[in-house]
């Protein structure tokens, strides 16, 4: 959900919670969804450091019936996906909070990671039609927003606009950061508030509807209470194989569907093609290329 376009080189780190504070944050003590309101991301289900045994205990505990294992790791562009999505408290029953999680098995080489385009291509994934752009050191600086020094490299923030399910299109403002281990990497992603009602960059929704056969875009309302992080972990068995888990939580204004459950009908036809392009990208990836 919600992707930026950052160029960023990463480096083995120790522990994502260490190395990467907007991860840690995102855990706890969790995502700005509305006025004193936090939600707590789940953790990973796949820490670093298991080993084969462990790793398959806890892929299987995840897919539980629904797939049988050697499907549910098949090398295969179009090999099945899971998909949860779930209500999330505490929640603003004007912009209820909903929560999102994603896990697949992918193939490839964790060191693609250390590519800077391909990370560009990964992140990008799934993006479709829209506008992007990053924000320089001068636009971050008028808002008191800087680095840290030494985390240039895996921290960006950028300005997105795109149509969700072709109900509602979105302009946001977004804070990302990305770390390394040796076994996994992580990327963590915000809506940041800092920019809610920015003049240059705000975050803001406006409503789609059809008249005349024609698309209507309508006025402008802030939006807030988005966030996400995405894990990909090596795993010892099968050869080359990589597990993915993306959560995500942001709050869903009463205002976007009109009481229309369209997560749930139109969400998982939009997750599998996802799936299926970032498996392409991985590969498609070789040292240089």
């Amino acid at each position: 959900m919600l992707p930026l376009v950052l160029s960023l080189t990463l480096a083995a780190t120790a522990s994502h919670e260490a190395e990467n504070p907007l991860y840690k944050s995102l855990l706890d003590p969790g995502l700005t969804v509305g006025p004193d309101l936090r939600v707590k991301l789940p953790p990973p289900v796949m820490p670093d450091g298991l080993d084969a045994a462990k790793q398959k205990a806890v892929i299987q505990q995840v897919i539980g019936a629904d797939y049988d294992y050697a499907e549910f790791t098949r090398k295969s562009v179009v090999a099945p996906s899971l998909l949860r999505i779930r209500d999330v408290s505490p929640s603003d029953p004007k912009a209820p909070s909903r929560g999102v999680d994603v896990y697949f098995v992918a193939y490839g080489d964790l060191k693609a990671t250390d590519d800077e385009k391909f990370l560009d291509r990964l992140v990008n994934t799934g993006k479709g039609e829209g506008k992007a752009r990053g924000l320089n050191r001068e636009e971050l600086a008028k808002r008191q927003i800087g680095f840290k020094e030494g985390d240039e490299k895996k921290e960006g923030y950028g300005q997105v606009e795109f149509d969700f399910l072709e109900k509602v299109r979105l302009k946001i403002t977004g804070h990302a950061m990305w770390s390394k281990t040796a076994d996994s990497v992580v990327a963590a992603a915000e809506i940041d508030p800092r920019f809610r009602g920015d003049p240059e960059f705000p975050n803001e929704w406006r409503p789609i509807v059809a008249e005349g056969g024609a698309k209507k875009v309508g006025p402008p309302q802030p939006y807030g209470g988005g966030g996400m992080y995405l894990k990909i972990t090596k795993l010892a068995e099968p050869g080359g194989a990589l597990f993915v888990e993306q959560h995500i939580v942001f709050a869903e204004p009463t205002g976007w569907f009109d009481g229309a459950n369209l997560l749930r009908s139109k969400l998982p036809l939009v997750v599998q093609s996802n799936v299926r392009d970032m498996r392409r990208e991985w590969t498609k990836w070789s040292p240089g290329k």
